[in-house]
């Protein structure tokens, strides 16, 4: 066997002691040779080979539907947008740390319209993906939201009386990489908030409910290294200054979930805090959360409850209340060099160990 000398390391005589076939003795050779360590025959005999490859995923959709009474709010009930409470907030974007990957982006909102016939709901859809070449490879985030509004056709036409909200949303986030390790992260959210007032405008007593539907489901998924994948998003309508006003909370409905835990350090949290004292209304919140163990990791949630208010205002009472809803998606994976580079094949590899068996056992003779 020929090792090839490495010029930068100093000379020294060794011996290689080889059996001779047939006999019970040992030659001694003693030859000019280099010394040779792991990562010097690892550099001749073998190009850089990195982490595997990694793909991440996370996605969400929620939907939140509520009525007023039946779609019909009381006579005697004014419900109005509270001034300045709308809140729209978005963010999106995808990276790959490569000077050939290419973005694209695309924009798709339409403005709602809760007077028409039929009703035009609120939409946003954005996407943001960027590749490498080929295509196959990159990371890419998204999000699609509808928001519907119902007017109460037979109530004030000077005033907006919305008795049915709905919301429709999804959001995802991924990364795919596949042969060289370059950073790639994509993360897509949204937030929306909006507020109401009910006001009693008679001078009698007038109770009314709220009924809902909730149902969200959660997912992040990461095989390989170096990285992480999360998906959260939290649901809420919560009431807040009141004057005569009183609020209870019914659950129409069980609080069912789902929940899957794959592979080290998938991790499922969630939470439903409802009506209490010093609390009128209810939040649900969850997120799941997978990292880069170099195994299969999957976390996943799936919710569904349906929840009553039953709502009383004195004369002259008035009441508020906000909900809404955030949602949130990322990965990320950011590869780290190897200490020592590994060998690009099996054949390299064996023979840089032979290399090191015969220095190991010339040094023992």
């Amino acid at each position: 066997m020929f090792l090839a000398p490495v010029r930068s390391l100093p000379k020294r005589q060794i011996r290689v002691c080889i059996p001779v076939r047939h006999t019970n003795e040992k030659k001694v050779i003693v030859m000019k040779a280099h010394v040779f360590s792991a990562s010097a025959i690892a550099a001749l005999c073998a190009g850089t080979a990195f982490a595997a490859p990694i793909s991440a995923d996370s996605a969400l959709t929620l939907y939140h539907s509520y009525t007023v009474n039946s779609g019909s709010a009381p006579a005697a009930v004014r419900i109005s947008t509270l001034p300045g409470s709308l809140v729209l907030q978005s963010d999106l974007a995808s990276t790959v740390d490569d000077p050939t990957a290419t973005n694209t982006t695309s924009v798709n909102t339409v403005i709602g319209n809760p007077f028409a016939d039929p009703v035009v709901p609120f939409s946003s859809e954005r996407t943001d993906e960027t590749t490498l070449p080929g295509g196959s490879e990159g990371s890419a985030a998204a999000y699609s939201v509808e928001i519907t509004a119902v007017d109460d056709p037979e109530a004030d036409p000077f005033v907006t009386s919305i008795v049915e909200r709905t919301i429709n949303n999804s959001g995802s986030a991924s990364a795919e990489i596949t042969s060289d390790p370059v950073a790639a992260a994509a993360r897509a959210s949204f937030r929306n908030e909006r507020g109401y007032l009910f006001e009693n405008t008679s001078d009698a007593l007038v109770s009314f409910n709220i009924a809902g539907d909730v149902r969200a489901s959660f997912l992040s998924t990461y095989d390989g290294t170096d990285g992480f994948s999360r998906a959260s998003g939290t649901l809420f309508s919560e009431f807040g200054s009141g004057i005569g006003a009183e609020v209870g909370y019914l659950p129409l409905a069980p609080y069912l979930r789902t929940i899957t835990e794959e592979g080290e350090g998938a991790m499922v949290a969630e939470t439903l805090a409802t009506s209490g004292e010093g609390f009128d209304g209810f939040v649900f919140s969850a997120a799941t959360s997978a990292p880069g163990t170099g195994s299969p990791v999957e976390a996943a949630l799936d919710v569904t409850f349906r929840y009553l208010f039953s709502i009383s205002l004195e004369p002259g009472g008035s009441l508020e209340m906000r909900t809404g809803f955030r949602q949130f998606n990322a990965v990320e994976y950011a590869p780290g060099p190897s200490p020592v580079p590994l060998p690009a094949s099996l054949s390299f590899l064996l023979a840089g160990l032979v290399g090191l068996g015969v220095a190991r056992r010339c040094t023992r003779a």
